[in-house]
């Protein structure tokens, strides 16, 4: 219901009774919640008095005075539409105010004091005490703190004259916590960052680290297969040098001229003597085959540890060297014997 005259209306509003009547049962509280009403319509008279249903969080309805009306805060920003619900509890429990949505510009994301569903909260609200506060000195209050930090438009603090004057414990309270405020948001929107930079960093760490560790895993299987390159490579070395020695001093022998090459062959006695001859000399021939074909797989596989770094150059050619000989003298009596 509505009325011309606010204060014949709060009158009636009060005193109604059955589906009209308010929520407001202690008499006390009607006369009180009376001298508060028209304080408040006083000083702010662009504000239109009624009365309506409000639903609580909870889901209980209640009858409760509704105010609606333009907040001016400063000359330079634009005004702020509120709805304003004296609670079924007040003055005990604080007035419930909420901005109004002003499209198409939307309230700005985490405001302090200013929630995405409108309702506001303060200092002055949070501390709410009876009879300390009321309903015109929380308007007021929140007056001041809409200035500081409107709800619609990004309010600068260095583009307001900053003027000499008193400031209360409640309006210095309330900067203090819109700095507060927006500190934390930066601080968690920075925090987030760093987490996230910190997330991939990870990621990059572990995706390097498994490489790192195919890495090695592949190198411990090269290792093992040069030990036994080497390995193989010095029992071939050591099987060359038993030929070697046992046959250097005849390949001596028949190069020098000191004996024939035919002669080197020949064994002393008397039985059997050219048949015991072309037996040692097929068994010659044969093992100068062998020392051969071992000399070529030994000079096959110093080449190869040679490329991949595992043998020095000085010593892969100083061991060329020597089997290069060999292996000379070794073909050398292959094509006399087999002649």
């Amino acid at each position: 219901m509505a009325s011309s005259s606010p204060i014949k209306l709060i009158e009636k509003a009060l005193l109604a009774t059955g589906p009209f009547a308010l929520s407001y049962t202690d008499p006390d509280q009607k006369w009180l919640i009376r001298k508060h009403l028209t304080s408040f319509l006083q000083e702010f008279p662009n504000f239109e008095l009624s009365t309506d249903t409000f639903n609580h969080n909870n889901g209980t309805t209640v009858q409760l005075f509704r105010l609606q009306g333009s907040l001016r805060t400063t000359a330079q920003l634009p005004s702020v539409q509120l709805t304003i619900w004296v609670h079924e509890s007040y003055p005990i429990t604080p007035p419930l105010v909420f901005v109004n949505p002003n499209y198409p510009i939307p309230i700005r994301t985490n405001h302090p004091f200013v929630t995405s569903s409108g309702l506001t909260n303060s200092n002055y609200i949070e501390n709410w005490e009876h009879p300390r506060c009321s309903l015109l000195d929380s308007i007021r209050n929140l007056r001041r703190v809409l200035a500081n930090d409107h709800p619609f438009v990004g309010t600068d603090s260095n583009s307001i004259p900053n003027r000499i004057q008193s400031v209360s414990r409640t309006e210095a309270i309330d900067r203090l916590a819109t700095s507060l405020h927006y500190d934390a948001l930066a601080i968690m929107e920075r925090s987030e960052e760093e987490i996230e930079n910190l997330w991939k960093l990870q990621s990059e760490v572990r995706n390097r680290s498994e490489s790192v560790r195919r890495i090695i895993c592949e190198l411990e299987t090269e290792r093992e297969k040069l030990k036994e390159r080497v390995a193989k490579l010095k029992d071939d070395t050591d099987v060359l040098e038993i030929w070697v020695e046992r046959n250097h001093p005849r390949l001596v022998k028949a190069t020098s001229g000191v004996v024939g090459i035919e002669e080197m062959f020949e064994k002393e006695g008397d039985e059997d003597e050219d048949e015991d001859e072309d037996e040692e000399a097929k068994k010659l021939a044969l093992e100068s085959l062998a020392a051969d074909e071992a000399i070529e797989e030994v000079l096959g596989t110093l080449e190869e540890a040679a490329e991949k770094g595992v043998l020095e150059m000085g010593s892969y050619l100083k061991q060329v060297r020597v089997l290069a000989r060999e292996q000379f003298f070794c073909r050398y009596l292959i094509n006399h014997c087999f002649l």
